[in-house]
C-alpha cells in the first residue's frame, strides 16, 4: 500500500490525479454555537461582491479587516464553527487575551488562546466582539478562517465561473432570494450550526454529506469507508497521513468514489480521505456513513449558494459542453431518483 503525506501546502499524487490538501474542520468543544450568534446583514443591502482568490490551494478567500486595520485575506470555512485568528496576526494587532479554551480540529482536541476580535469586517457587514481561538499561521496556510459564527445567519454565494463570491443575509422569512431557474435546490438540516444535506448517498448507499469550503479535500468517515467495503463498493485505497490545522497527524486511506449524489446532482470519481476525523464523532456521526465534501469537489459547479438561514444549498451544474468534457458533474432526471 502506497503511503503519502497531506498537509496544507502538500501534493499528493493518486493515478492520474495531483492533490493539495489543506485540513480545517475547527470546533469549539463545549461551546454552542448559539454563543456568539451574529445579527444578520441588513436585507436592504445589496450582496457585498468580493473576489474568491487567489488561494495556494484553491479554498476560498475573502478580504478581512479587524477594527479598521487590513484587510487580510481569511479562508472561508463552512466546517468550522468558530473564526479562527493566526498567532503572527493577533500579536501584530496586539489583541487582548481572553479565556483558554479546548477546539476540536480533524486530527483531536488539544489546548488554544483565544483573543478579543472587538470589530470584524467583511462583505460590507461588520460584526462585534469575536472570541477567536489562536493557531499557528503557518498550520492555517492563512491569516485565517471566517468560521460559522460569523456565517451562520447569511447567504454565502460562490460563483467559480467567474471567480466571484456574493455574501448578504440569508433568504429566510425576511426576504426572498431570486434564485436562478436551472439551479438545483437541494433541502439540509442543521446540526452544530453545520447544514446535513438530506437525500445523500455514496455509491447508492444513504449517507450525511456536508459541505465544507475549509478543506480543499473531500473527507469520509470509517463508518462510510467500512460500509463501502461490506458491501463490495469501495474504491482502491492507498495510505495517507493528514495534517491538521493544530498541526496533528492522523493516517487514514484515499480513494476515488464512484458517485456522490446530492438530490438530483451527482458527483463522479471524486477523490476521498477515510479518516477517524473527530468531527464525525462530535457531530454524532462517529457511527454513521458521513462524508465533508471539500472544495475541490465543488468547484465543479458553475455556482454553489450556501443559505444557512434557509437550510437549502443551490447548485449550479456547468453548461453542457463543460459537462462533456469533464463527465464529473450531472443532473439525475426526477423519475430516476431512488423511491423514498
Amino acid at each position: 500500500m502506497g503511503r503519502h503525506r497531506l498537509t496544507g501546502s502538500g501534493a499528493m499524487g493518486l493515478g492520474a490525479l495531483t492533490i493539495g490538501l489543506a485540513m480545517v474542520g475547527l470546533m469549539t468543544a463545549g461551546a454552542p454555537l448559539a454563543a456568539q450568534d451574529a445579527p444578520a446583514l441588513d436585507p436592504a443591502v445589496p450582496p457585498a461582491i468580493v473576489r474568491t482568490g487567489p488561494s495556494p490551494d484553491e479554498r476560498v478567500t475573502i478580504p478581512i479587516h479587524i477594527d479598521g486595520k487590513g484587510p487580510w485575506n481569511f479562508i472561508i470555512d463552512t466546517g468550522s464553527q468558530r473564526t479562527v485568528i493566526a498567532r503572527d496576526l493577533a500579536e501584530q494587532l496586539a489583541l487582548p487575551p481572553r479565556a483558554n479554551v479546548t477546539i476540536l480540529s480533524m486530527t483531536g482536541r488539544t489546548e488554544a488562546e483565544t483573543v478579543a476580535v472587538p470589530k470584524l469586517g467583511f462583505g460590507g457587514g461588520t460584526i462585534d466582539d469575536i472570541e477567536a481561538p489562536v493557531l499557528e499561521g503557518e498550520n492555517l496556510g492563512a491569516p485565517g478562517l471566517l468560521g460559522l459564527d460569523s456565517l451562520h445567519a447569511k447567504r454565502l454565494q460562490l460563483n467559480f465561473r467567474t471567480g466571484r463570491m456574493e455574501i448578504s443575509a440569508s433568504g429566510g422569512s425576511r426576504r426572498r432570494i431570486a434564485i436562478d431557474p436551472d439551479a438545483i435546490v437541494v433541502e439540509a438540516r442543521r446540526r452544530r450550526g453545520q447544514l446535513i444535506l438530506l437525500d445523500s448517498e455514496v455509491n447508492g448507499m444513504a449517507v450525511a454529506v456536508m459541505l465544507d469550503t475549509g478543506s480543499h479535500f473531500s473527507i469520509g468517515n470509517l463508518a462510510l469507508r467500512d460500509r463501502l467495503i461490506a458491501k463490495k463498493r469501495a474504491p482502491d485505497m492507498a495510505e495517507a497521513v493528514l495534517t491538521s490545522v493544530t498541526g496533528g497527524q492522523l493516517t487514514g486511506q484515499v480513494g476515488r468514489i464512484k458517485s456522490v449524489r446530492m438530490g438530483r446532482v451527482n458527483l463522479i470519481q471524486v477523490p476521498v480521505l477515510f479518516a477517524d476525523a473527530s468531527p464525525f464523532a462530535e457531530l454524532g456521526m462517529k457511527d454513521k456513513p458521513a462524508l465533508l465534501l471539500g472544495i475541490s469537489a465543488l468547484r465543479i459547479f458553475d455556482r454553489v449558494a450556501i443559505d444557512f438561514g434557509r437550510g437549502k444549498v443551490d447548485f449550479l451544474l456547468p453548461d453542457a459542453s463543460a459537462i462533456s468534457q469533464t463527465q464529473l458533474a450531472s443532473a439525475v432526471p426526477p423519475d430516476k431518483l431512488p423511491v423514498q
